[in-house]
């Protein structure tokens, strides 16, 4: 360094990093005429640069993160307009599904029999209630009764859990069964899954 070198025109010590921030203030003090005896001061050239340029990088830089905070991110997910709402399963019968429905019903085991004509009356409930009955008139003329509760509704289907009611033959089949209930134009489809039944199947119409 050449002897009278200015402080703030020192480069900077070998022990600095790389990329770190130094910045240092020298004010050179100067007798001006006419002043009357006052000391002004004048801040260098290079001094002024130097203050400039670090209030640009902050400025830079506190943008930059204040835009990686969260909330503040134009993608954010959780702006307005983002993903669709979540939408709970209904809990109670559609009335599209409420009236009373007959129809041929045939087995779904093996061979397909005809198992006579199903009846069933369907009234509102919500899960767990009992939501309607069936009646299953064989091809003799003999009667069993079922009584539906609601299990689950979809989009869909409804679904009930059957069971033979306490008034029935001995010959009616009162094993707990799973039915389903699916609409196919203005008709009704039910399907049990019975095995002891033939897991039965028919295609009911609204007559009420």
């Amino acid at each position: 360094m050449a002897p009278g070198t200015p402080p703030g025109d020192r480069p900077p010590a070998p022990g600095n990093s790389p990329g770190r921030l130094s910045l240092s203030v020298t004010a050179t003090s100067t007798q001006e005429p006419g002043a009357q005896g006052r000391r002004a001061r004048r801040v260098s050239c290079t001094v002024a640069l130097a203050v400039a340029g670090a209030l640009a990088a902050v400025t830079v830089g506190s943008v930059f993160v204040f835009d990686l905070l969260p909330g503040n991110r134009a993608d954010d997910d959780s702006s307005a307009g983002g993903g669709p709402a979540y939408e709970a399963p209904p809990t109670t019968v559609p009335a599209a599904y409420v009236g009373t429905w007959e129809g041929q019903a045939n087995s779904r085991d093996g061979i397909s029999i005809p198992l006579g004509t199903f009846r069933m009356t369907v009234k509102q409930a919500e899960v767990g209630e009992q939501v309607g009955t069936v009646r299953h008139t064989d091809i003799f003329g003999g009667i069993c009764d079922d009584v539906l509760t609601l299990k689950q509704v979809t989009k869909k289907q409804l679904v009930a859990t059957s069971v033979g009611a306490k008034a029935n033959r001995d010959v009616c089949n009162q094993a707990l069964h799973t039915v389903r209930l699916t609409p196919v134009g203005d008709d009704l489809v039910y399907e049990s899954d019975s095995k002891d039944s033939g897991r039965p199947k028919a295609r009911l119409s609204r007559i009420k």
